[in-house]
């Protein structure tokens, strides 16, 4: 059963508005800057959260919290515009802070109420070994923020908005995927616009790494293993399949 077909849901590539939710500043071109950059060719609408504020980064050059948050801050948009984001809202967490989803959740919700996005992106939190608390936190609220942007009863100050689906990116159980083989300079540039992040000596090897595993998801998309490209992969799901619906693992 194709619930998305049933809801005559878009795919991913048709969607007009997506709201993109990542826990530090340079998760989203990490994960997604291909897909992203494809959307915004094609007309969508490209809103970032960012839940974090990139405080904890030891490779910034700086030890001061305020100039390392500046220094992210600028790499973010310089990233943002190069893929044609077109928003930017933060929610200003420390990094590792004592936040927790529920704080995260009621700054999501009347930003995705105003903003009214055909779907949300943000990073998989159900990915196996996952260890950063920013990460599983955010992803977690997202997907709880969109169960919960519909309900006026829990959070009755502003007006609801139910979102129809929402897609993760690193994830271990993708079904859909995305050919970002013409875009995938555009996605790397991205990166490298972080430059305090990836401008170092690991870059090669980290480049490699990249380039590997989407050559990978690419063999996967085409069923050949021996096709050249890279794509990026995605679990995208409806509001349905994120409450009490074991066959979302395998939808």
């Amino acid at each position: 059963m194709d619930i998305k077909r049933i809801l005559g849901l878009p795919d991913l590539l048709d969607v007009k508005k997506i709201v993109c939710v990542q826990p530090h500043p340079d998760d989203n071109e990490v994960g997604a800057a291909g897909t992203l950059y494809k959307l915004a060719q094609r007309g969508c609408e490209i809103v970032y959260i960012t839940v974090t504020d990139g405080r904890g980064s030891g490779s910034t050059g700086a030890t001061d919290p305020a100039e390392i948050v500046e220094i992210r801050r600028k790499e973010r948009l310089a990233a943002g515009g190069i893929i044609g984001v077109s928003k930017h809202f933060t929610l200003d967490f420390p990094d590792m802070g004592d936040y927790t989803e529920q704080d995260i959740l009621h700054k999501l919700i009347p930003i995705i109420r105003g903003e009214k996005p055909d779907m949300l992106l943000t990073v998989d939190p159900w990915m196996p070994y996952e260890a950063h608390p920013d990460h599983y936190k955010t992803g977690k609220a997202v997907a709880a923020a969109m169960l919960f942007s519909s309900n006026e009863i829990l959070f009755p100050t502003s007006e609801p908005f139910a979102v129809p689906q929402i897609a993760f990116y690193a994830t271990s159980h993708p079904n859909t995927y995305v050919d970002v083989t013409a875009d995938w300079e555009r996605k790397i540039a991205s990166i490298l616009a972080h430059k305090s992040q990836f401008d170092n000596l690991n870059w090669p090897m980290v480049k490699t790494y990249f380039d590997y595993e989407a050559g990978q998801l690419y063999g996967k998309l085409k069923q050949n293993h021996e096709a050249a490209g890279y794509a990026e992969a995605f679990k995208v799901l409806t509001s349905h399949q994120l409450h009490f619906f074991p066959a979302a693992l395998y939808s």
